[in-house]
């Protein structure tokens, strides 16, 4: 046997579901970063209720203070608030109903600011994958150029070395690409001395092959005025031993 209670519990689900209205779920996700507020984003939610629901385009600060806990006043500013931040606007339409032109509230700018957003959000997705998978690519073929250079497989010390400068931020697979370059070139063909070339470019804050070439520069200009001194004064080494000989000798 249904009881009272049921019956009223039916009835008030009923109700419920027949009075719903839709709430787009980007609005509810985005709404923050829209810069709109908890209030305004209430009046929004009363303003699609009242077009979906009680199909009036443009209610009164007074209809909507009816089911809100704020006043006329505060209505007509939050209102104000979201035209002033280009998130609605008031355009006429003409409604067959009444056979004349009314105002309606249309929040065509605000679904255009929501999509920009979404689109924005799923570019960046896109173009982060994009990144990933490129990064990946370029540190596979470092890997197998490793391989090639040494002439054998990369130990698991190797790997975990290797894997250990991937997950640095400061060294970009560029950058380990000049290091294995530069051993390659000076013959010395060793994890160590490609960690020591990594380490001291770590040092000087290098993070670019083009800072790494400019500050080989830099340094090789430092040590040039030296080498000249050192030249000179080896010269007059040899000049001032030349006057010690003895004129027999």
């Amino acid at each position: 046997m249904v009881s009272l209670n049921d019956n009223y519990s039916i009835l008030f689900a009923t109700l419920l579901e027949s009075g719903s209205f839709v709430i787009p779920n980007i609005l509810l996700k985005f709404y923050s970063r829209l810069d709109i507020t908890e209030l305004e984003m209430m009046v929004i939610l009363h303003l699609l209720h009242w077009r979906q629901v009680e199909h009036e385009r443009f209610p009164s600060p007074e209809k909507l203070s009816q089911y809100m806990q704020l006043d006329v006043e505060t209505i007509k500013n939050l209102i104000a608030s979201l035209i002033e931040k280009k998130l609605i606007t008031v355009e006429p339409y003409y409604s067959s109903t009444l056979k004349c032109w009314q105002n309606s509230f249309n929040f065509t700018p605000l679904w255009s600011r929501l999509t920009q957003l979404v689109l924005g959000d799923y570019k960046s997705v896109i173009a982060s994958a994009d990144e990933i998978a490129a990064t990946t690519d370029k540190y596979g073929k470092l890997y197998q150029c490793l391989e090639k250079e040494f002439g054998r497989p990369l130990s698991p010390l190797e790997s975990d070395q290797l894997k250990t400068w991937m997950q640095n931020e400061q060294l970009s697979v560029e950058l380990l690409q000049e290091a294995l370059r530069r051993a390659v070139l000076r013959g010395a063909l060793n994890f160590r001395y490609i960690d020591s070339i990594l380490c001291d470019w770590q040092r000087h804050n290098i993070s670019t092959v083009a800072e790494a070439i400019a500050f080989d520069e830099k340094r090789k200009r430092r040590s040039r005025p030296h080498r000249a001194a050192d030249k000179k004064q080896a010269k007059n080494d040899k000049y001032r031993d030349l006057y010690r000989l003895s004129p027999r000798s």
